[in-house]
């Protein structure tokens, strides 16, 4: 592990010089947030916090064990006949595909199609209060037929991402919190993005290898991210993803391919809000009040904004995405959004560690709104049982409350207080005067004329006094 850490390090050090060739990023798509408008800087509460956003490891305790999550581009027509076909030219037979792309062409004009399964066979995370590590892959197939030049367009690859990250805290108030986390993602991706000429493929003579070429790269990246939260429910991320994110040809089984390659910065930024209905009114009925409601607002690659006159850029507008989830009985989730300027949908069962979850949702694969639209059909079945808590050494203080010498929601160690007249969980005045002298009882006015709970204590840090 230690030895693939560092080859990976300087591969990427190794490549910062070189003229890179931009490959597409690394990521883990899940069916709970293809469902709600994509993923989320400001709400991450699982495993993939990793690589959404390293600083909301703070908040964080689950393990990954198992998970299966494919996806259809085009379900319709990639299942009909198109993986067939597929499956066919893996053994040479690239007549069958050239004649389905033929066909599609001819009935439907220039369209998306493919599959992406992730999560396995390797679906294996930690994340615990401010320290995570995971190894995923992911194999993603998206074949877009193109009319115009008679081509398919081939966009494929297969990682391997094996992330490790840690978060800390900035601000602590109590009321009003700020973290930070980095992830470094060494990787390895087989990478295949190239056009290929469907009557080529219908020549019974033709050697793909003569036009295919599949780099294996192996590299790092790194991201940064910044989470602020409000105890009422509001919260508002921030990343710097592929800050450094590159990799070397070590390799190709088909060609001779050779050189760098590199994952674009992206600045990604976004607002969420998470409350239950409890909160703001009283009900009889405990499923209206613990009925929960997630809404959240992203937008992503915000670099884009200011990159508009390059027209091989997508248009700024696709970046923008937005959801709303709802939660009911702290089981069933129901989601509905927009990412891509396109409609989604989905629902899902949290039934202890096991995730059941369903997607159906448009994506864009054009550079511009409507340019190349495609329905998608994603579904996940996943095994994510809590972790226990860690107290990691850097965690243990603020950065502000280091650089100042006070902290500003210090919580105060079980040795500093009498657990028989202070019990663990009890930390402040109003909580304790409400537990112990509940106000059917005394008014709170009134509770000194009674009797001085804290008497013999300051209230400050509720150190002794003898």
């Amino acid at each position: 592990m230690k030895r693939f850490f560092t080859i990976a390090l300087l591969f990427s050090a190794a490549t910062v010089f070189a003229e890179p060739i931009e490959m597409p990023r690394f990521a883990i798509p899940t069916s709970r947030s293809s469902g709600m408008g994509g993923t989320h800087v400001a709400y991450t509460d699982n495993v993939f916090s990793l690589l959404v956003n390293p600083a909301a490891m703070m908040r964080v305790r689950q393990k990954s064990f198992f998970a299966l999550s494919p996806t259809l581009f085009n379900p319709q027509l990639t299942s009909s006949g198109f993986i067939g076909s597929i499956i066919d030219a893996t053994k040479g037979d690239f007549a069958s595909l050239g004649n389905e792309a033929d066909t599609i062409g001819k009935q439907k004009g220039s369209i998306a199609l493919g599959f992406d399964l992730r999560e396995f066979p390797f679906s294996l995370a930690w994340v615990a209060d401010g320290f995570g590590i995971g190894l995923w892959n992911r194999f993603f197939i998206n074949p877009n037929i193109e009319v115009d030049s008679m081509e398919i367009v081939l966009d494929i690859y297969a990682d391997v991402i094996l992330p490790v990250g840690f978060a800390f805290k900035i601000l602590r108030t109590g009321t009003h919190d700020v973290d930070a986390g980095i992830t470094v993602k060494p990787f390895f991706r087989a990478l295949v993005d190239q056009g290929l000429k469907i009557l080529d493929l219908i020549e019974t003579d033709y050697d793909i290898k003569d036009d295919l070429s599949v780099p294996i790269i192996m590299g790092a990246g790194l991201d940064l991210g910044f989470l602020y939260r409000w105890d009422q429910g509001f919260s508002a991320g921030l990343t710097f993803s592929d800050i450094v994110t590159r990799g070397g040809v070590v390799g190709d089984p088909v060609g001779n391919a050779s050189g760098t390659y590199y994952v674009p910065f992206s600045l990604n930024w976004g607002v969420a809000y998470d409350f239950k209905l409890g909160q703001f009114w009283q009900f009889d009925s405990d499923f209206l009040s613990n009925l929960g409601f997630t809404a959240a607002f992203d937008w992503r690659d915000f670099t884009n904004v200011f990159q508009q006159k390059d027209y091989l850029k997508r248009n700024a507008v696709l970046g923008i995405g937005a959801g709303l989830q709802v939660t009911m009985l702290d089981m069933f989730k129901l989601r509905i959004g927009m990412n891509e300027c396109l409609p989604a949908f989905g629902f899902g069962f949290d039934l202890g560690p096991i995730e059941l979850d369903f997607a159906y949702y448009g994506k864009e694969l054009g550079l511009e709104p409507g340019q190349l639209p495609t329905a998608a059909v994603e579904l996940t079945f996943a095994i994510r049982p809590k972790a226990k808590e860690r107290k990691w050494p850097w965690t243990k203080r603020s950065l502000v409350g280091l650089i100042t010498g006070v902290e500003m929601a210090e919580e105060i160690p079980e040795e500093e207080y009498p657990a028989e007249v202070y019990p663990k969980e009890v930390y402040s005045y109003e909580v304790y005067a409400e537990e112990v002298y509940p106000d059917e009882v005394y008014d709170n006015e009134m509770y000194d004329d009674y009797v001085d709970p804290f008497e013999g204590y300051s209230f400050e840090g509720w150190d002794y006094e003898e």
